[in-house]
């Protein structure tokens, strides 16, 4: 040794599952002599050491058989081939790189690293000896240097950063629909998926190389022709199309990052993915009234049938719009509420199974329901199962199961408190428990009782008093503005076979009360 001390190194440790490292060390005087201590001496740099030689800049090139090559060292054409280095720069692929480093001090102690890449105007300190970068890359293959420098405890800082130097090819972003956001055939019980003219497509974006690489989103209706396509600003996950024309649809979509790759398109509906439904059409908007079939297991349509054929005394055939649920909601809750908000009036009638295999979606679309009501809508809704017995759309103060024994004989009567013309009888036997409730009138400003429960006579009439079945509540919005009227009714009308309320004349006539008497402008 002679004495001298010998410029610091920086340990740098590039991770990469396919990089083979070669350690040169630079080795100072002090690490291996020790100087007499009465002795003064001047303040040192942190001595550092190198572990991955990659200081020169590494040239790219193409062998004779067009395969990427690179060379270490400052002249391109020096012919100084590494083969062993050629096989692990190219497989970088990823602009996300994740880099380690360390130093030593023989006079103190390391407090802290400056480091830079050569994409930044200056130099950042951090106390860690790692890091994960996500390299701004702009090409398809561009080249990358990182510098990094100790600094001790008296702020003196190595005087030679170490340095590496990378090759990164860019990867192309993916872009793919968000699981269940289209509907399966499973669902909604057959190939088509029948929307009104609003919906809400969600996607989820990926790239390698960091989803902040992704730029641009692509969507197309119909049409995949250079001109179709509309560009998205921003960091989007979804959009909701909105005044669809009538008809049958597709949507296309892309992605594309910032050095140009493009993603692979997908589209909807896809006969790749024989699972999910295979046509997309678009309904009109036909009246003020829909009627929102929310009973999967009516497979013939006989409860929906017995619906539209009432309506079609009241508003005509023109007047009303049907929805056909099937086991679940729209994905999106933007579509829920669209939906609702393309009619003054909802008539939503349920499964009449209480079980799990019933699989209405009511309570799913409470937040919807809610927004409709609040927002002027009048709501009417039969539902037999409740899995709470509180609902923000129609708060209850109680609620009791009227029929223990799961059995509503026929030939009892419904009294309407209103009008004894609007009395109904029950014509079929109901073999689901039903509810009674009394509603939370604190929370109306208008509460009506419509149908309640006779006063018990035998050992089949298991109730208690008179309990309501049928009530109408409206809230107040604001000190001069109301919101619509929501009517519950918690007895079955129909059971997907026969109706169960017709033993005194039809229950339309419970339908012609409200849209004649309380729903009217």
């Amino acid at each position: 040794m002679d004495g001298n001390c010998h410029p610091p190194h920086l340990i740098l440790y590039l991770k990469h599952p396919f990089l083979i490292s070669f350690v040169v060390l630079g080795l100072s005087c002090s690490r291996w002599e020790y100087q007499d201590p009465s002795n003064p001496v001047d303040l040192q740099s942190p001595e550092t050491y190198l572990s991955f030689a990659a200081t020169d800049t590494i040239y790219a090139g193409l062998d004779s058989l067009g395969n990427p090559v690179y060379a270490i060292g400052n002249d391109p054409d020096s012919g100084m081939v590494w083969d062993t280095l050629f096989q692990a720069f190219t497989t970088i692929t990823t602009s996300k790189q994740t880099l380690h480093w360390w130093g030593e001090d023989v006079d103190g102690t390391v407090e802290g690293y400056y480091y830079k890449w050569n994409t930044d105007l200056n130099w950042t300190y951090t106390t860690l000896e790692s890091g994960t970068f996500f390299v701004p890359i702009r090409s398809e293959l561009d080249i990358f240097e990182f510098e990094v420098k100790a600094v001790d405890n008296d702020q003196l800082e190595d005087l030679s950063a170490a340095k590496i130097v990378l090759p990164i090819t860019n990867s192309a972003p993916t872009i793919n629909f968000r699981y269940l956001s289209n509907p399966l055939i499973a669902d909604i019980n057959g190939d088509t998926s029948f929307t009104f003219p609003t919906r809400t497509f969600n996607w989820d974006l990926y790239d390698q190389d960091g989803n902040e690489t992704i730029t641009d989103i692509f969507y197309a209706l119909d049409d995949t022709c250079e001109s179709c396509w509309i560009r998205m600003e921003g960091d989007l996950s979804g959009i909701t199309l909105t005044n669809l024309e009538q008809g049958n649809h597709k949507f296309y979509l892309k992605c594309r990052d910032i050095a140009g790759a493009g993603s692979e398109l997908i589209q909807f509906p896809d006969s790749s993915r024989p699972s999910d439904a295979q046509v997309w059409k678009v309904l009109p908007i036909q009246g003020d009234v829909l009627i929102v079939d929310d009973f999967p297991l009516d497979a013939e349509n006989n409860a929906l049938d017995w619906y539209t054929t009432i309506f079609d005394t009241i508003v005509g055939s023109n007047g009303y719009s049907v929805w056909e649920i099937g086991d679940e909601l729209p994905y999106s809750s933007t579509d829920v509420t669209a939906n609702l908000n393309y009619f003054k009036h909802v008539v939503w009638f349920c499964a009449y199974n209480n079980t799990a295999a019933a699989n209405d979606t009511y309570n799913g679309a409470e937040a919807s329901l809610v927004n409709f009501v609040m927002g002027g809508g009048n709501l009417f809704i039969n539902p037999i199962d409740y899995e709470d017995t509180t609902f923000t759309w129609f708060p209850m103060d109680t609620m009791m199961t009227i029929n223990r024994s799961g059995l509503l004989w026929s030939g009892k009567e419904i009294i309407s408190p209103i009008d004894s013309t609007l009395d109904l009888e029950v014509s079929h036997l109901i073999s689901v428990r039903v509810k009674g409730f009394v509603p939370d009138s604190t929370q109306f400003a208008v509460n009506k009782e419509i149908y309640h429960m006779p006063d018990p006579v035998d050992v089949w009439d298991e109730w208690d008093g008179n309990p309501t079945v049928c009530s109408l509540g409206q809230f107040q919005v604001s000190p001069t503005t109301y919101s619509g009227k929501v009517v519950i009714m918690t007895l079955p009308l129909h059971d997907g076979y026969q109706p169960k309320l017709d033993g005194n004349g039809s229950s339309s006539k419970l339908f012609h009360y409200l849209f004649e008497e309380e729903f009217i402008e």
